[in-house]
């Protein structure tokens, strides 16, 4: 029914615009999924929509407003990388019960997994009874990390990675002036997720600072001394995005050498450890969404990585 100007996603796409079709919208929506897949986007595209007065426009006061986060029954809490906690959800709850200008009050959270138990539970009271034309849209990078009071409460959506060769294909119709090679190695660096690709595509510092982390962690993995892995987690995190390219990098990496194989004899072992070293990295993504020292965090994993 409207240009979403998304890849893939149509079963979930389906989902939302047949709920808007039947005049069936939940009060609450829970989109699910691994970060840089355009969960956020959907969830912004789909409040556009319903606010739009003239069908998605993309050109009213309205369409406009929501494009800058700057309309008044449209709430938008992004992730600062911070905790989201119980006074900026109560403050949020006040402005929900004020009398909308339009026809919905709106409330879009980014990342709710960050929101503290306190502030998780005071929401909690808001889903079980919302305001009238109230919606409500949440996007978590881990589902499992939302309570499972407020999963009851909402419709959830899952959102998946693609298949490299998948994404490699959308994106060469998008992006045909990007040689083959480039293409295939930037999908297989996002990690199949669209929006993380279309960023590399689109910034070549950033392309290029992934390739220099790929080739500093293709010896953070091997029996280097300890202290300088130390030094290199020093070194990213120097600057806070790094932390995440770097999570991701490594998670490429493995995944690279799990599908390489090992040609040492010790095909078994090898791949044990790669795999449990994978689930470390991922242990490791989850303690840093709760906000734990992050180059505790880190040291831990690098102390992993000695085989």
């Amino acid at each position: 029914m409207y240009n979403w100007k998304i890849i893939g996603h149509k079963k979930q796409i389906g989902a939302i615009e047949e709920d808007m079709k039947a005049d069936n919208l939940t009060h609450a929506y829970l989109f699910a999924g691994p970060s840089g897949i355009g969960k956020f986007a959907i969830a912004k595209m789909f409040v556009n929509i319903l606010q739009c007065p003239n069908n998605l426009c993309h050109e009213c006061p309205t369409c406009i407003q929501i494009q800058k986060d700057g309309h008044p029954d449209t709430i938008v809490l992004k992730d600062t990388e911070e905790s989201i906690k119980i006074e900026q959800i109560r403050e949020i709850i006040t402005k929900l019960n004020m009398t909308a200008q339009g026809k919905y009050k709106v409330l879009l959270i980014k990342k709710a997994e960050r929101m503290t138990p306190e502030a998780a539970n005071c929401l909690l009271k808001t889903l079980e009874e919302p305001p009238a034309n109230t919606l409500i849209v949440m996007t978590t990078d881990n589902a499992r990390l939302i309570l499972p009071t407020i999963i009851s409460r909402v419709r959830l959506l899952k959102f998946n990675a693609y298949s490299t060769g998948f994404l490699e294909e959308k994106l060469a119709d998008l992006f045909p002036d990007t040689n083959q090679e480039t293409l295939k190695q930037i999908c297989s660096l996002s990690l199949g997720k669209s929006g993380k690709a279309i960023k590399l595509l689109r910034n070549a510092d950033l392309l290029a600072s992934y390739r220099t982390m790929y080739n500093v962690l293709c010896e953070f993995l091997e029996d280097t001394p300890i202290y300088r892995k130390f030094n290199v987690i020093e070194e990213v995190l120097k600057e806070k995005k790094d932390v995440n390219e770097f999570l991701d990098t490594f998670t490429h990496l493995i995944r690279n050498r799990l599908y390489q194989g090992v040609s040492d004899g010790s095909n078994k072992d090898k791949e044990q450890y790669l795999i449990s070293l994978l689930e470390e990295v991922e242990n490791t993504k989850t303690l840093l969404s709760h906000n734990v020292n992050a180059k505790l965090a880190l040291e831990n994993l690098a102390l992993k990585t000695i085989s």
